[in-house]
């Protein structure tokens, strides 16, 4: 039998380097005339703007596969870092694809800078789930599909059992691990992002502490009531620091300088291979769900490599890349039943197989609960950023 490729996380290296290969792709000429679009469509090479984790080490798979090479260049995750890229920058010009979380689809869609996408020339999207299929997410009015979800996950925090004295996963613990517990005072480290304020507002309202409509997109003054609980606990020393990037979450663990944190789940697999014992929350209250999508720039009708996007995009939806995001990251795709059968046709080891298994069966649990979809653009973002910053500036 053989065994999953082995696909190493990002380290800090890798990190700096692609850093850099993306700065000097989004610093190019902005304005690319006919005959190099042409050249660019013609050159069988699918170009991918991305948030890091949907990428895959090793695209051989993909290669075999779809006749297709693959450049991909990392973007942060941060919605208006990619927006910026679209609008101001003209990314559309220079990348086929880009992947970024769920929720900017609306404003780009409205403003001309995305296609639609046509379902019927993806042959794995038939057997996506209807709730996927027909998540707001994804979908505009009239039935329109805008993306494709590549990715999906249900984040939590990083903690360790023998610092806070909770049990190891999958025994449900509390979030107030991380914003109410003695155990973790000044060992508790935050997203410098406004998904903080998500977070917290899950935990206030499943205790009752404030009345909360949908975490998951706040209103004004929900964003208040919870910015002001947060400086509260501030004041009382419950947090120690904010971090920004994958690293950061990364090094916060193996240095053990934190007893929990908010982290993506690939941030505590990465620590958990460089020997630290933690764990990664299943949790009392919920989860911040989240999908990553793949949208189409309005551009690739011009340059002429539809046929080619499709194909990339069909290759996302089938099942070695499931596989080998299963075993990467421990996220799911919309057609996680077909990496199983890929792995088992190809020979992959029972472990690996075991694998994922139990990542589909723990975001199946995970997704049943209530709270909350995580588009990744609430409505009322200005509020958002304006009480994210008064909290960090408390």
């Amino acid at each position: 039998m053989t065994s999953a490729p082995r696909l190493p996380s990002l380290t800090r290296r890798q990190a700096l380097k692609r850093s850099a290969a993306a700065a000097a792709a989004l610093a190019a000429p902005y304005i690319v005339g006919g005959r190099l679009r042409r050249a660019l469509a013609a050159d069988n090479v699918i170009r991918i703007m991305g948030v890091t984790t949907v990428a895959l080490p090793d695209w051989s798979e993909f290669e075999k596969s779809t006749g297709l090479k693959v450049e991909f260049t990392p973007i942060d995750d941060a919605i208006g870092t990619f927006l910026h890229e679209v609008e101001a920058n003209d990314a559309g010009e220079r990348y086929d694809l880009f992947a970024a979380f769920s929720g900017p689809w609306k404003g780009l869609a409205e403003k001309g800078y995305l296609l639609q996408v046509e379902d019927s020339k993806m042959s794995n999207w038939s057997g996506v789930s209807e709730s996927v299929r027909t998540s707001p997410l994804i979908m505009g009015g009239e039935g329109a599909l805008w993306s494709v979800p590549l990715v999906m996950n249900a984040d939590s925090f990083a903690y360790f059992p023998e610092l806070t004295g909770a049990p190891k996963a999958p025994e449900p613990v509390s979030w107030n691990l991380l914003f109410d517990n003695e155990k973790t005072k000044g060992m508790v480290a935050l997203d410098d992002s406004f998904f903080t304020l998500q977070h917290c507002a899950a935990y206030l309202k499943f205790h009752k502490l404030a009345e909360i409509g949908n975490p998951g997109n706040l209103s004004s003054s929900e964003c208040e009531s919870v910015a002001n609980y947060l400086i509260e606990r501030k004041k009382a020393g419950q947090f120690r620091t904010f971090w920004v990037t994958y690293d950061e979450q990364v090094s916060l663990l193996v240095n053990q300088e934190v007893a929990a944190e908010t982290a993506w789940e690939p941030a505590a697999k990465e620590a958990r291979t460089q020997g630290v014992q933690v764990e990664y929350a299943w949790t009392i209250e919920g989860y911040d769900k989240w999908m990553i999508n793949a949208f189409i720039p309005k551009q690739a009708e011009a340059r002429g490599n539809l046929e080619q996007i499709y194909k990339a995009l069909d290759w996302f939806l089938g099942g070695a890349y499931a596989a080998q995001i299963a075993i990467l990251r421990g996220y799911v795709t919309p057609r996680s039943d077909l990496g199983k059968a890929y792995a088992e046709s190809t020979g992959w080891k029972a472990e690996d197989i075991a694998q994922i298994d139990e990542t589909i069966d723990k975001l199946d649990k995970k997704f049943a609960h209530e709270f909350f979809w995580n588009s990744g653009w609430p409505d009322d973002i200005e509020a958002y950023e304006r009480e994210m910053s008064r909290f960090k500036n408390a």
